[in-house]
């Protein structure tokens, strides 16, 4: 009796560590963020994304402009909503431009994704390793995930980047289930945590590549000798498995956009429409093309996911301004994310990364053999057991599903056009987090003193790279380049500068002398409204100064100091070669204008702003829409 007493206990136990684990990295990440969200200025996308809750809660229906600027609605309907409703809607017409009573509404939208998704990502890595490889190398994967600078910025920002890394890691965690278990009810499954990701950014698309393959593997499994007609037969079965996914994916994604549109089919009419345009590409001129645009203009709706997926398609193909290591680039380049990934990863991560690779090359060889010695003992294995294991040994069919998500993300990522930040590697850290301690594991799980070892060394270095940045979790640099301080001269954008320390320029303003407080310029990049922090400012954004010797002070930010987003003009290039007297958060440069130099420097930039402003004025409005192009 004593005996079973003690036994109870033990499992007692066991099981309040188990779970008061999770429950203490929640209330670890709620801490985080909350630092997070009351030292941060509203970023760039998150004023678009409020504003178009708002509208959406005044017209009571999904604002078009949504899915027409390429932002699947899923994160605004789950963060901004709420708070929206509650404040009674309003129509915004400058979708990108944010008024001062916008932070305590981004404030609560913040809070809800703390909640709603960056616990339960951790939740989801900690349950997953737990499940297939025990107690510690799920403390390990909630540990990284929780302390990683990068999960933790995006964990804090109500944008649609953690929210999509979240639901891709469920979709991949459903096709581990039908891989495993093919049937319709899984397939439906399947189908549905598609849609959703989809629903949450339109870069879940790489989900269809990692499910078609393992539709293949999965009829591929069923031969031992492949011939014509087994070749056949595994192309029937793909197209079938495929496409029935499909009917099911495309009204999923449709209802999860509230079955709603996005402006007309074709936006231009016919006699507007240029020759370069894709409708002209390929329907030609002619009466019957004429008839079939006209049609598509006044009568035909495109749906919102169609909407969404073909800007970014357009947006892809046109590029983006994008800055790497003093460069400013349209297109981008093909090596600007494994740059990406080595300047703002932890060292920690950086670690990963090496022992992934490494145990990734052993892995492929594993199942390689394993593969082969299937195929050579097929007569003697069922469908039902082929490709599973008669041991308590974990299966392998989450690590290459994981496997075979990093390899298309990753190679999406390298002929993306889009270089715009970090944000867009999101997905790739719990990937990594999960095969590279999955498989550590699989090699080493009877050498507890080298998984303590790892264990430690992961966890200890983790935490001394977020505290080092505490609390501006996004503008993280690792140590190689010189920390955050010098993340300037590397990237730039939502890497760095994504509008979010005006709280911080308020404190460095408070500090300079009361009689100069009211005599500095700004140029500042984002959508926040410095007004709602009480900064009154003469700002360079909305017009130039007449007189520039009454001015002691410039507030800079990093973007425009080198060179991104100015049109190629460059106006504050002197300024490169000043020294800021002080700095706001990572982002937002003081410079002090009392000295010739820097007369000079000011005096070039209002004369290059001015010619910015003369050319955009001359520009007439272009009537035709990108989604023509």
């Amino acid at each position: 009796m004593q005996t079973n007493k003690k036994i109870d206990s033990n499992k007692l136990s066991q099981r309040i560590i188990a779970w008061g684990t999770p429950l203490l990295f929640a209330l670890v990440i709620l801490i985080q963020t909350t630092s997070f969200r009351h030292s941060k200025s509203p970023t760039f996308d998150e004023t678009f994304y409020l504003n178009c809750a708002l509208t959406t809660v005044k017209n009571g229906t999904l604002d078009e402009r949504i899915c027409g600027e390429g932002v699947a609605p899923i994160p605004i309907l789950l963060n901004y909503l709420p708070p929206a409703w509650f404040a009674g809607g309003e129509e915004r017409i400058e979708v990108w431009k944010g008024d001062p009573s916008d932070p305590p509404l981004i404030d609560q939208a913040r809070l809800l994704n703390s909640i709603l998704i960056g616990i339960p990502t951790m939740l989801l890595i900690y349950l997953w390793l737990f499940r297939r490889r025990g107690y510690t190398a799920g403390l390990l994967g909630a540990t990284l995930v929780t302390f990683s600078p990068t999960m933790t910025a995006h964990f804090s920002l109500a944008t649609t980047d953690a929210c999509f890394t979240l639901a891709a890691l469920v979709a991949l965690a459903t096709l581990t289930c039908y891989w495993k278990n093919p049937t319709k009810k899984n397939l439906l499954w399947l189908s549905l945590t598609t849609s959703i990701a989809i629903s949450t950014k339109y870069s879940g698309i790489f989900l269809f590549p990692c499910i078609l393959m393992i539709m293949t593997l999965l009829a591929l499994q069923q031969f031992s000798v492949f011939s014509k007609k087994s070749l056949w037969v595994v192309l029937k079965r793909v197209t079938v498995s495929f496409t029935l996914f499909l009917l099911f994916t495309i009204p999923l994604t449709w209802a999860l956009h509230l079955f709603s549109f996005s402006g007309p089919l074709k936006t231009v009419p016919y006699a507007e429409t240029p020759d370069y345009s894709a409708w002209v590409r390929v329907l030609g001129r002619g009466p019957a093309a004429q008839k079939i645009m006209e049609v598509s203009n006044s009568h035909l709706k495109r749906p919102a996911p169609f909407a969404g997926i073909l800007f970014q398609f357009l947006h892809n193909a046109a590029g983006h301004d994008a800055y790497l290591m003093g460069d400013v680039s349209l297109s981008g380049w093909w090596y600007f994310f494994p740059m990406n990934w080595l300047l703002k990863s932890t060292p920690v991560e950086l670690l990963l990364t090496i022992l992934g690779f490494i145990l990734g090359l052993f892995f492929i060889r594993d199942v390689w053999i394993t593969l082969r010695q299937n195929s050579e003992d097929a007569p003697a294995l069922s469908s039902e057991n082929r490709g599973t294991s008669v041991t308590n040994e974990p299966t392998n069919h989450a690590p290459v599903i994981w496997l075979l998500a990093i390899a298309v993300l990753f190679f999406m990522l390298l002929t993306s056009r889009l270089n715009l930040g970090q944000r867009y590697l999101l997905t790739l850290y719990p990937l990594l987090f999960l095969f590279t301690i999955d498989q550590f594991w699989r090699w080493f799980q009877h050498k507890t003193s080298l998984i303590a070892l790892l264990s430690f060394v992961c966890i200890g270095f983790q935490l001394v790279s977020i505290t080092s940045v505490q609390p501006h979790y996004l503008s993280y640099f690792n140590s190689s380049i010189g920390g955050p301080s010098k993340g300037h001269f590397y990237l730039l954008d939502s890497n760095l500068d994504w509008g979010q320390d005006l709280p911080a320029l308020k404190k460095v303003l408070a500090e300079l002398p009361s009689e100069d407080r009211d005599s500095y310029l700004l140029y500042y990049f984002g959508t926040a409204h410095p007004e709602a922090y009480s900064i009154q400012s003469h700002s360079l954004n909305d017009a130039l100064p007449a007189d520039l010797d009454r001015w002691k002070y410039l507030a800079l930010s990093a973007n425009y100091l080198q060179g991104l987003y100015t049109h190629s003009k460059d106006p504050f290039v002197a300024f490169r070669s000043l020294k800021p007297i002080k700095r706001a958060g990572y982002s937002l440069f003081l410079f002090d204008l009392s000295t010739p130099a820097a007369k000079q420097a000011l005096q070039q930039a209002v004369t290059v702003l001015q010619e910015m402003q003369d050319e955009k004025n001359a520009v007439k409005p272009n009537a035709v829409k990108s989604s023509e192009k």
